[in-house]
Parts: structure tokens; C-alpha cells; sequence
């Protein structure tokens, strides 16, 4: 038996036409007794091979569940990890199609082994060559974990992905009603980049593909500018905007591609192209306060970018850090793990303060501190250690009490303070480089990446 024409169709869905070249089509699993009737089932369960998006080399696998049910065996992993080797040798992506029922179980320790295998060449992949995986169906066990360990993960909006299937789990109340008061994000939730259909998701990975280099020595992708460097965007006027709309405003048009994180709300991450060149950005949305999601989120995106010298910019509008106890818990060490991917990130980084930008999570957010080269704030934009009325009421909360007209004496200081302590003392320590009106964003930001294209470590 063959494989079947869906599992090598999704391949040839994402590669240029007649590009695909299969390897290991005759591949056939070691242990054959298990088959009925003898029969021998060639691929085992996944087709391999490379072939090109946009005349860009790639090398693709695609778990065929028509097969044994695209259960992972030894000859199974083999296949994969050959893909691995050629891939980091030759210097191209990887692209993961999963859908299989996890582990082929009568192959027993040799499969176990073969997933310690694989789980090792992604790791050491990690950072020297894109990982895109996307999941049909079912994607189970020791399966979850090769997706998860690839850098972004498109998930067909039906698919299953467990660690455990549900015929299997027990259930400790105790312990649910603990992990509920600690996250509001179930296992699995993060491991999702994107949803759709097949059709979608397909589409999806073959259009991301364009935004990476091929490892993480190649340099960014770059296209003809097809947009005015100096396009003024006067749809922006400096209000509470959600960042999506601002980066589809000041980047090339027709450019942004944004990726979508169903578990958290509160930040925008996407590539764009300013000037033809691809950019990561991130943004803070939602109702705007940062959620420990929302800093692993930033930090998985952004230490990513680092990885592959993708430059970065970061549309900040923050009013602090949530206030909800349940985040305590995770806040510290999701805020340590942003804050160090910011600290060690060489690539060029631009921050544009649209909104608020308050305490501590001003800090957070790509500030200078951190090590952003440029930053800039629209002429609407606040930033503050806290509210100036709050700062107030506790610097001055004795003589407030005793003033005879309370509400004077708060906006007088108010305005004192505001004045001291806020944007003006930000610029003029060169903690921001310049205020610049919200419709000029789009000429700003491409002239500070124009002279950040030759960074280098020092």
C-alpha cells in the first residue's frame, strides 16, 4: 500500500508547483508482523523530501494518518531525522505537517527511542533554522511535544493535541480548583499560533515562509519597496488605537501578517515590511495591562527574532502590570524571561510609544533601559512611574488632607508633577529620542531601521 494523496497533497499545497522531490518513498518499517495479512506498508506513515516556496529551498515531512494512522516508529523517525540533517548541512526551513495517533505502540522501546531522537535534532535546530509545524487531526502523546519545540505552530481549527488522551486522564479537583486560581490558560493553549482550515492553515505557512531567512547566518528576506517612505497616515490621531490598525497604517501596504494568539488577548505579535524588509512587531492590545501570557508570548516572538536577525519594533501602550491575583504567581518569572530576551537582543530595535506607558511595564517594553536603540512617542502619549493624580495623593497625602480646597491643590500638583515627572523628564534625560505627531510614525520608524541595518555587536 501506498501513501495516500491528502497527506502528499497538503506537501505539494505549500511548495511551488512540481517542485516537491519525495525521499524514502520505499521505506518500510522494521518490524512487519503486526500487519494484517503480511502487508507491507510503504512510507511508513510519513512522507519526506524537499522542494521550494517562491524558488526558496525547503524541506518538508507530512504524517500520513491513511498509513498506520501516521503512527511514529523507528523508520518513521528516521525519515524526519534525515530531513533534520540535510536541512542544517544545507542551510533551509523545516516544515512539519502532523497527523498521527502518537506512538506506534507494538514498535514499543524502539519508538520511544526514536522520539528522544527527534526531540534532540529539534533542539539543537532550534535557532539556526526555522521550525513551522502544522496540525491536522490528531496530533497525540509524544506528537505534541515536536510540535511544540518547532517556533510557530498553525492548528487546523479541529485538531486534538494532549499529552494524554481523555480515556486516560483522571481528575484531581483539588488540584484543577489550584491551577485555576494560578492561570486561566489550559495545557496545550500556548502551543497554538494560528487557527483555520486546512485550506488556511496551508496557506498560512507557505506566506510566513516569505518573511524568514533560510537559518540564522542568511539575511532577512527583503522585496522591491512598493510604498512612499515618507506616506504620512492620518487615519492615526493619536487615540487609544488598537495596534493592529497602527502597524497596517505605517507599514508597506498590503504587508502585515499578523499572528494570532487565541490564549492571549492583550498582545499583537506580526511581520511586516517596512521599506521591503521584514520586521517583527509587537504590541501591547486588549485592555492594555501585561498578563504574564502576554510577556511569554512578547519573549517567545521576540527571542526569536533575535535568533534569525529580525529586526523589531514594539508599539507600546501599557497601563501596568494586571492587578489580578491570579497572576501573581506566574508574573515574576513570565517578566524575567521578557525583560532577559530584551537585555540580550542585538537585532535592531525600535519602540514607538502610542498610548500609556506606566511604571514598571514601561520599563518591560522595549525601553532604553533595556537597550532599544531608537524610541519615540506620539505627541498624545503618556508615560509615568504611576497616574500623576495617584502619584499625587500619596507624595502630598498629608498636606491634601489639610488643604482648605482639595481639588486646587491636587490639579495644581497634578500639573507640577506631570510636568517633572513626565514625558518632558523622559526626553530630557534621552530616555526618548523625540516626540513625533501620530501621522509621521510610518517615515520615523523607517529611518531609524535604515540606520540600524548595519548594527553590529560590540
Amino acid at each position: 500500500m501506498g501513501t495516500s494523496a491528502s497527506a502528499k497533497g497538503r506537501i505539494e499545497s505549500i511548495l511551488d508547483v512540481g517542485s516537491f522531490m519525495e525521499m524514502g518513498e520505499n521505506i518500510l518499517a522494521r518490524n512487519t508482523d503486526f500487519t494484517q495479512g503480511g502487508q507491507r506498508e510503504y512510507s511508513d506513515g510519513v512522507i519526506t523530501g524537499y522542494g521550494t516556496v517562491d524558488g526558496r529551498p525547503i524541506y518538508i515531512y507530512s504524517q500520513d494518518p491513511q498509513v498506520l494512522g501516521g503512527s511514529l516508529s523507528e523508520m518513521h523517525a528516521e525519515k524526519i531525522l534525515r530531513l533534520y540533517e540535510m536541512a542544517l548541512r544545507t542551510g533551509a526551513p523545516m516544515i512539519g505537517l502532523l497527523d498521527s495517533v502518537g506512538l506506534r505502540i507494538r514498535e514499543g522501546a524502539d519508538a520511544l527511542n526514536a522520539y528522544g531522537k527527534l526531540y534532540r535534532a529539534q533542539t539543537k535546530a532550534k535557532g539556526r533554522i526555522p521550525q513551522i509545524a502544522g496540525v491536522f487531526s490528531n496530533c497525540g502523546g509524544g506528537s505534541v511535544f515536536m510540535s511544540a519545540l518547532c517556533d510557530f505552530v498553525f492548528t487546523e481549527k479541529q485538531a486534538s493535541l494532549f499529552v494524554n488522551p481523555p480515556a486516560a486522564r483522571s481528575t484531581d479537583a483539588r488540584r484543577c480548583d489550584i491551577i485555576a486560581e494560578l492561570t486561566d490558560q489550559p495545557a496545550g493553549r500556548r502551543l497554538s499560533d494560528g487557527s483555520g482550515n486546512e485550506d488556511e492553515i496551508l496557506k498560512k505557512i507557505r506566506q510566513l515562509i516569505a518573511y524568514l531567512p533560510l537559518t540564522n547566518e542568511d539575511l532577512v528576506p527583503e522585496e522591491a519597496p512598493n510604498d512612499d517612505l515618507n506616506r504620512p497616515a492620518p487615519a492615526l490621531q493619536g487615540e487609544a488605537a488598537d495596534p493592529s490598525f497602527v502597524v497596517a497604517e505605517i507599514a508597506d501596504q498590503g504587508s502585515v501578517m499578523e499572528l494570532s494568539r487565541e490564549s492571549c488577548s492583550e498582545v499583537m505579535i506580526c511581520f511586516a515590511r517596512f521599506n521591503g524588509k521584514t520586521v517583527g512587531v509587537v504590541g501591547n492590545a486588549g485592555e492594555r495591562y501585561l498578563t504574564a501570557e502576554a510577556c511569554e508570548t512578547m519573549a517567545d516572538f521576540v527571542d526569536f527574532c533575535s535568533a534569525f536577525g529580525i529586526p523589531v519594533l514594539t508599539l507600546t501602550d501599557t497601563k501596568g502590570f494586571s492587578t489580578d491575583s491570579c497572576q501573581e504567581v506566574q508574573m515574576p518569572m513570565a517578566a524575567a524571561y521578557l525583560l532577559s530576551v530584551w537585555a540580550s537582543a542585538e537585532v535592531p530595535r525600535v519602540n514607538v510609544i502610542t498610548g500609556r506607558a506606566f511604571g514598571n511595564a514601561y520599563t518591560v517594553m522595549n525601553s532604553k533601559g533595556l537597550g532599544a536603540d531608537f524610541v519615540f512617542a506620539w505627541n498624545t502619549a503618556q508615560i509615568q512611574v504611576m497616574p500623576a493624580e495617584d502619584a499625587v495623593r500619596i507624595l502630598y497625602d498629608k498636606e491634601l488632607s489639610q488643604a482648605e480646597d482639595k481639588q486646587s491643590f491636587l490639579a495644581e500638583k497634578t500639573a507640577d508633577y506631570e510636568d517633572k515627572a513626565g514625558m518632558s523628564a523622559f526626553v530630557s534625560r534621552g530616555y526618548v529620542d523625540k516626540i513625533i505627531a501620530p501621522a509621521d510614525t510610518r517615515k520615523y520608524v523607517i529611518g531609524a531601521l535604515e540606520m540600524l541595518s548595519d548594527k553590529r555587536d560590540y
